[in-house]
């Protein structure tokens, strides 16, 4: 009996094993993205950020570009005063606001593909705080006011990470892990959240470098999974 039912086990799991990529293929993509930041120091108070990203998704043969510029606000009272001249002088203040303006479409090679668009004004609220052994806790709300292809369609976000800053032949390295959360008026659900894991590195007084990897879960849009490998080149004046 056993020996008669081991044939059909065995064309069972292989029936599984060939439906199983297919499945994969549908339900899971992977992105690459590629991003430049840059940071203005207007004062002790306020600099100016700029961004500009290239979503290139591996699957789809599909990219989404974004540009943005946002206002930073800093607290008034930082955490060590003597670490004011810190290359990213945000990392010493216990809460910062930003506000900011951002836009993009989908692409396919060079080309702009019509249809689609999106545009956004971003409002948000960060803090850090310190706990035991050097970590630091950190967090963000964030509200998107989107407009996607002349639609409104809002996200309210929330995040909660941790980092801890160390110093290896002179230069730092700040390791991070980070969960998010995201709700979407489209469709009245928190449908989405992001997990990540990234080290930011010291390069010079003005540039850092941020390699980083994302997995992403969104139970109302497709992909429902999707890995994001992304690297951000940082410039600070």
């Amino acid at each position: 009996m056993l020996a008669s039912s081991r044939p059909r086990l065995l064309i069972m799991c292989a029936c599984a094993s060939l439906a199983g990529p297919a499945l994969a293929d549908d339900d899971r993509q992977s992105e690459t993205v590629p991003e430049l930041n840059a940071y203005f120091r207007l004062s002790d108070r306020f600099r100016l950020f700029a961004a500009a990203s290239l979503t290139q998704s591996l699957t789809e043969g599909v990219g989404d570009g974004e540009l943005g510029a946002y206002l930073d606000v800093l607290s008034i009272k930082p955490i060590f005063p003597e670490q004011l001249l810190d290359v990213d002088w945000a990392r010493n203040r216990y809460v910062w606001a930003r506000l900011g303006y951002a836009f993009g479409g989908i692409h396919e090679g060079l080309q702009l593909r019509d249809g689609y668009s999106e545009k956004q004004f971003v409002a948000e609220l960060s803090g850090r705080y310190p706990i035991s052994l050097g970590f630091w806790v950190l967090t963000r709300a964030r509200i998107d006011l989107r407009t996607l292809s002349g639609d409104r369609a809002n996200r309210y976000r929330i995040r909660l990470g941790l980092e801890k800053a160390y110093t290896v032949f002179g230069r730092e390295l700040i390791p991070y892990i980070r969960a998010e959360v995201l709700y979407d008026t489209r469709f009245d659900a928190w449908n989405r959240q992001v997990y990540q894991a990234g080290v930011e590195i010291e390069l010079s007084q003005s540039f850092r470098l941020e390699p980083w990897y994302a997995f992403q879960v969104d139970t109302a849009t497709q992909p429902t999974h999707l890995d994001r490998v992304g690297l951000v080149l940082k410039y600070y004046r």
